[in-house]
């Protein structure tokens, strides 16, 4: 009998060591992903777009909202007003997020819409419980006062082979560098 209460443990729970074995394994294997997708961005190509950029770096915690993910962060200058991160959000039981976040003096007419992202409205750009809330096709979420920040997201397709997902991940991150490439007037060589 599984009880929901605070002055009960729910011990089944605890002790399935197969449930918390495959949960861990999951993990193990959307971490060794997002470390092969972020192999295949180099860092060159990402100082060419900024010359800030501290390259790439993964991480992961175990309560966004009360559930686990992993997050790969491409770039990493996270100043409001000039910067430019590119996040990938693997958040379990929610999804997989690609989230762009752009200062606004260098990347202010920076429109991604075309790549099938939509722009957020947050106050903060850390307020993923408005992720799961917002409808990506609705206009303008409403919020005090404009953002000092842009912020674009999309949810990521995950397929059950991983080969379909590193494949596609990567390709939706070469996409969106090649735009903001083309934004400032990079050219490929």
């Amino acid at each position: 009998m599984t009880m929901k209460s605070a002055d009960h443990l729910n011990l089944e729970l605890w002790e399935d060591e197969a449930l918390i074995r495959q949960q861990n394994q999951l993990k193990y294997q959307f971490w060794e992903l997002l470390g092969k997708v972020g192999d295949q961005i180099e860092q060159q190509d990402l100082l060419k777009i900024h010359a800030r950029s501290k390259g790439k770096k993964l991480s992961q915690g175990s309560d966004l909202m009360g559930l686990p993910y992993q997050v790969l962060d491409i770039v990493r200058d996270f100043d409001l007003a000039s910067g430019l991160n590119i996040r990938v959000l693997n958040w379990y039981g929610k999804g997989l997020y690609l989230l762009v976040l752009l200062g606004k003096e260098k990347f202010g007419s920076l429109d991604l819409k075309g790549l099938s992202f939509f722009q957020t409205y947050w106050e903060s750009p850390w307020d993923y419980e408005r992720l799961v809330e917002t409808e990506p096709t609705s206009a303008k979420q409403p919020c005090e006062k404009e953002p000092d920040f842009l912020q674009w997201c999309k949810k990521i397709p995950v397929s059950h082979l991983v080969t379909e997902n590193e494949s596609e991940w990567v390709f939706q991150l070469k996409k969106l560098l090649e735009r903001i490439s083309r934004h400032l007037g990079i050219q490929e060589n």
